[in-house]
C-alpha cells in the first residue's frame, strides 16, 4: 500500500469522517425513520443501551479470541437496532496496539473501513466483485449477519485476512448468543486425584504481573525491609537448542523481572512488553495480579503434565526450555483462579 499518494490521503480522511459519524450516532437520540414507520417487534426487543452493553461483551470476546490466537490489532463492532434506519451503535477494542509500526498501518482506520464496507454492502468485506467506494480499502476481515431483526457488522484488523475474519465471525456469534440470552452451561466435573499429585513442599514460586516494576520493587522492599531487588530484562525467544513457545507459536517477547527470596519460595515480579505472551494475555484479560503459582516436581514433570492435560487443562499455554531446566505454564486460571508453572527443578 502506498501511503503517500493523494488518493490514499483522501481515503484516510473519509475513514476518519466516517468514524466521527459513527461516534455521533452512538450518542444520538434514536430515530425511527419517520412518523409512519412501524417498529418491528420480536420476542427479545432491546433498547439501544442494552444492545450497546452486549456489543461491548462481544468485543471482549473478540479480544480474548485474538489473544488466544496470538495476534494483535483492532476489533470494531456495530449494530443497527430493529426499526432503526441510520443510528448504528459502534464500539471498538484495541488488542495490543492500534497501529502496526513496522508496516506503517493505522489498524483503527483499516478496521473501521472493513466495518463500513460491511454496512454498505450487507456482506462480508473484501468481495473482489464489489466496486469499492471512496473510504473503502477492500480488505477481508469484516463480517455481516442479521439476527432478531438487527443488522450486525463486525471487523478485525492486524493479522492475516483469514485470521481477521475468524475473529470477526467469532464476535458475531457471541453477539447473537448474548442477544438471545443463551447462557453457557457449565458442567460440574468430578476431578479424580492425580496419581502424581502436587505436594505442598514442591511449592516454590508466586509470580505477579505489575504495571511498573521499579515502583513495585521499591514498595516490596520497603514492606519486607530488604534491599531493593535487582531488575533485569529476560528476552524470551526460541533458538536452535532451546525452544520457547506461546500458544504453540514461536513469538519472542521481553520481560522485565525481579526475584525476591522468601523462606522456601520466591516472589517474582514481571512487567511485560506489548508482544503476545502468557503474561500479556493475563494483563489484557485481568489487569495486574498473580499470574501463576510454581511447583518444582522433579522427575515427575512429564507425568504431572500428562495428568493435568487429561483433566482438561491446556498445557501448551507456554513452554520454555533453558539450560538445566524448563517451565510450563498450565492454563488453569478459569478453574483454579490462577495458572500453574510446572518445573522439573528450579
Amino acid at each position: 500500500m502506498v501511503m503517500g499518494n493523494l488518493v490514499t490521503m483522501k481515503k484516510i480522511l473519509t475513514i476518519l469522517a466516517a468514524m466521527c459519524a459513527i461516534h455521533c450516532f452512538c450518542n444520538a437520540t434514536p430515530m425511527h425513520g419517520g412518523d409512519n414507520t412501524e417498529t418491528i417487534i420480536s420476542h427479545s426487543t432491546m433498547t439501544n443501551e442494552q444492545l450497546r452493553e452486549k456489543l461491548i461483551m462481544a468485543l471482549d470476546d473478540m479480544k480474548a479470541k485474538a489473544i488466544e490466537m496470538g495476534i494483535q490489532g483492532v476489533a470494531t463492532a456495530s449494530v443497527l437496532n430493529k426499526g432503526e434506519t441510520v443510528d448504528w451503535i459502534g464500539e471498538m477494542k484495541v488488542v495490543g496496539s492500534p497501529y502496526n509500526q513496522k508496516g506503517g498501518l493505522n489498524l483503527v482506520a483499516i478496521a473501521w473501513s472493513k466495518c463500513g464496507e460491511v454496512i454498505a454492502t450487507e456482506a462480508d468485506s473484501g468481495d473482489p466483485n464489489h466496486k469499492k467506494m471512496m473510504g473503502e480499502l477492500g480488505f477481508v476481515g469484516g463480517a455481516y449477519d442479521e439476527f432478531e431483526g438487527c443488522k450486525l457488522a463486525f471487523a478485525f484488523s492486524g493479522a492475516t485476512s483469514e485470521e481477521d475474519l475468524v475473529v470477526a465471525k467469532h464476535g458475531i456469534e457471541k453477539m447473537k448468543a448474548y442477544m438471545s440470552d443463551r447462557q453457557v452451561t457449565v458442567q460440574t466435573v468430578d476431578y479424580e486425584p492425580l496419581s502424581t499429585p502436587l505436594k505442598k513442599d514442591q511449592f516454590i514460586q508466586v509470580t505477579i504481573v505489575v504495571d511498573d516494576i521499579h515502583r513495585a520493587a521499591k514498595a516490596w522492599a520497603a514492606l519486607l525491609d530488604i534491599p531493593e531487588p535487582e531488575i533485569w530484562v529476560n528476552h524470551l525467544e526460541s533458538n536452535g537448542e532451546y525452544p520457547y513457545t506461546y500458544r504453540g507459536k514461536d513469538i519472542p517477547c521481553d520481560l522485565q523481572m525481579c526475584v525476591i527470596e522468601m523462606d522456601n519460595w520466591v516472589l517474582e515480579l514481571h512487567q511485560v512488553d506489548g508482544e503476545p505472551s502468557t503474561f500479556r494475555e493475563f494483563q489484557n484479560k485481568h489487569g495486574f495480579g498473580v499470574h501463576h503459582l510454581g511447583f518444582e516436581v522433579g522427575d515427575a514433570r512429564n507425568e504431572v503434565i500428562r495428568e493435568l492435560k487429561a483433566m482438561g487443562f491446556d498445557t501448551d499455554r507456554t513452554i520454555g526450555i533453558y539450560p538445566g531446566s524448563s517451565w510450563t505454564i498450565v492454563d488453569s486460571e478459569d478453574v483454579l483462579g490462577v495458572n500453574l508453572n510446572i518445573k522439573p527443578k528450579r
